[in-house]
């Protein structure tokens, strides 16, 4: 390997020159890369992305609630079938007892 001081200033030069180019243009793409990078992860910190024209986290919620709902409905379901057996059986009752 030749010593870049032995070489004349011109050749000094250019080498420099071309040091420097392809220096600014790697840390051009490392920021270019780091940016992408950083905002894939703001994404996925904020929510799950993917194809869809909602995001899975918002789709999940809805089910939740929905599910919810659901439970409330068939509790209630059951209140009023145990008082309609309540009911039933209290009318058979008065119904054996008159027998």
């Amino acid at each position: 390997m030749i010593p870049i001081f032995s070489l004349e200033a011109p050749v000094q030069a250019a080498i420099v020159t071309a040091v420097g180019t392809v220096t600014v243009a790697l840390i051009g793409v490392v920021l270019e890369y780091l940016r992408r990078n950083h905002k894939r992860l703001g994404e996925v910190k904020e929510q799950v992305a993917n194809s869809h024209k909602t995001n899975l986290r918002d789709d999940i919620d809805v089910v939740i609630a929905e599910l919810r709902g659901l439970r409330t409905e068939v509790q209630q379901e059951r209140r009023e079938r145990f008082e309609a057996d309540q009911r039933t059986d209290a009318r058979l009752a008065q119904l054996e007892r008159k027998l």
